[in-house]
């Protein structure tokens, strides 16, 4: 359990929850929860042997993920930009979720 708790907060946000009810924050440790159970599985040897201990960290697990999310992002833009659609356009949509809502 302490294992987890670090991991938790170190690697998967499990300490910067900002909601405001119960619900909200079981929803968010839930998700952490998940996130850990399936880094964990990313770990372990692909024979469980006797013994044998995890190939690698969740911190390791952690960066090989954010590395492939990245490559898959670029390689995403690349297509397109291929494909003839304008930066501009690319990049409002990539970035969407970030702009400020204007007031109706």
């Amino acid at each position: 359990m302490e294992t987890f708790y670090q991991d938790g907060k170190t690697h998967l946000g499990l300490d910067e929850y900002r909601m405001r009810n119960a619900e909200a924050i079981g929803k968010h440790w839930c998700l952490v929860f998940v996130a850990y159970s399936l880094l964990h599985l990313d770990c372990l040897p692909p024979s469980p042997t006797k013994g044998s201990l995890p190939v690698k960290t969740i911190g390791e697990a952690c960066r090989q993920q954010a590395q492939a999310l990245i490559q898959a992002l670029i390689l995403y833009a690349h297509e397109q930009l291929q494909l003839g659609q304008k930066a501009e356009n690319l990049f409002a949509f990539l970035f969407a979720k970030q702009q400020p809502v204007m007031a109706r």
